[in-house]
């Protein structure tokens, strides 16, 4: 499966190219008054309102900044992920959809199925799915339901 791969405070991360449906960076985020602070706001998507979640937030980081380099994966509803991913892959996101604020974006890769590696068992956190070996660096793959829930497992990663 192909994955597209981002930094955030250093750390390289991947999330599976079928859950994305754009990555972009010329957005106007609205805030939202009384959001949860790992929200950033609300941006409007050819007509449809989406939630653009701060991941250095919700990964208990540094806020990520809107930079030159940073950007945002808007990534599919559950119904859009339904019309175009193979069902064995066995992929689910959000019932709308929802942005991710990262860092910077790298590269697009292909992980075969043996590649994936169960994360180590004294690495505890929600939103982690497996990690890919590539050379000397380690690439963590993100479980996209699971960090697009914003209340469930907050009291985990605090």
């Amino acid at each position: 499966m192909l994955y597209s791969t981002f930094y955030l405070d250093g750390t390289l991360m991947g999330l599976p190219i079928p859950c994305i449906l754009e990555i972009g960076r010329a957005f106007k985020i609205h805030p939202i008054q009384g959001a949860p602070e790992l929200v950033d706001g609300l941006i409007n998507l050819r007509g449809k309102v989406v939630t653009i979640v701060n991941t250095g937030l919700a990964f208990g980081g540094t806020k990520v900044q809107q930079t030159q380099e940073s950007r945002i994966y808007i990534l599919k509803n559950n119904n859009e992920l339904r019309e175009v991913a193979d069902p064995e892959l066995d992929l689910q996101t959000s019932p709308d959809n929802i942005g991710l604020h990262v860092d910077k974006i790298s590269d697009v890769i292909n992980v075969e199925k043996d590649q994936l590696q169960a994360v180590p068992a004294n690495i505890n956190h929600p939103y982690y799915k497996n990690v890919v070996r590539r050379g000397d660096e380690f690439i963590t793959i993100l479980e996209p339901e699971k960090v697009l829930n914003l209340n469930e497992h907050q009291d985990l990663i605090s």
